[in-house]
């Protein structure tokens, strides 16, 4: 079964931790055949209406989405959140509350950085971060920059994954509130990558069978996508994730029915 042409429901721009303008990473889309694309930075809308207003012009649909990070008892999960407003306040209220705790949260571990001796400074971290909302690979690149880290991967291994020394605990949003969130604003959720929260780092064949088989018996949409940033780190370009066709119809019922 295919569509003719490749379905990407998950991709980050600078407006989080892409390495991308919205308009380039749209382009870069197009160049590739894409022609449905969600913008799904992590905790904001941001970069969705300049992202709209190129795919009208280069004929692909993007969709408005957003990735909250969220912690549970099984250490990370993401909630994407489908055709959510850019324009909603309500909705940016709660985001901008989302983004102000990330950034706290950059400030405590560059903090921590500097007392074990690591010399990295926030102003460099916001340097890399251009405006967009802060996360870890921002300082994981800052990292790298002072020949601390053999990569991002390392960055994250040894000083600011949970457990590591720097690491410092996120504020914000259990599973659940990400969920009702979402929906509350008009949006239809979707649980991102659920190969990691298992452990995994990618998705065998068989895991994929395993997601579609649950998806179908509790008459959830499977969705998919690339997660592209536009690092080496991420190695799956734009559209390399088989869509079913049929997700994209079946999320605007849904949407049109919570």
């Amino acid at each position: 079964m295919s569509t003719g042409y490749p379905i990407d429901l998950h991709t980050h721009s600078l407006r989080s931790d892409g390495a991308y303008e919205p308009r380039e990473l749209v382009r870069m889309a197009a160049s590739r055949g894409v022609r449905i694309q969600a913008l799904s930075d992590h905790d904001t809308l941001l970069g969705v209406g300049e992202a709209v207003a190129e795919g009208a012009t280069l004929g692909v649909r993007v969709i408005p989405a957003t990735e909250l990070n969220t912690e549970s008892e099984w250490g990370d999960v993401h909630v994407l959140g489908y055709f959510v407003d850019p324009a909603d306040a309500a909705l940016e209220d709660r985001l901008r509350w989302l983004r102000e705790n990330r950034g706290r949260r950059i400030e405590l571990m560059v903090e921590k950085l500097n007392a074990l001796g690591y010399a990295v400074s926030l102003e460099r971290v916001l340097e890399i971060a251009q405006g967009g909302a802060l996360g870890r690979p921002h300082l994981a690149q800052a990292l790298f920059e002072k020949g601390y880290v053999k990569s991002y991967d390392d960055a994250f291994d040894t000083l600011i994954a949970k457990d590591s020394p720097a690491y410092v605990r996120r504020v914000g949003l259990t599973p659940l509130e990400a969920v009702e969130l979402v929906r509350a604003h008009g949006g239809v959720p979707s649980l991102a990558h659920p190969g990691t929260v298992l452990g995994l780092a990618g998705l065998l064949p068989r895991l994929v069978a395993t997601f579609l088989a649950l998806a179908q018996t509790n008459r959830l949409i499977p969705t998919g996508g690339s997660d592209f940033h536009g690092r080496s780190e991420h190695g799956t370009d734009l559209g390399g994730v088989f869509v079913p066709p049929e997700s994209i119809p079946a999320l605007e019922a849904r949407r049109k029915n919570s």
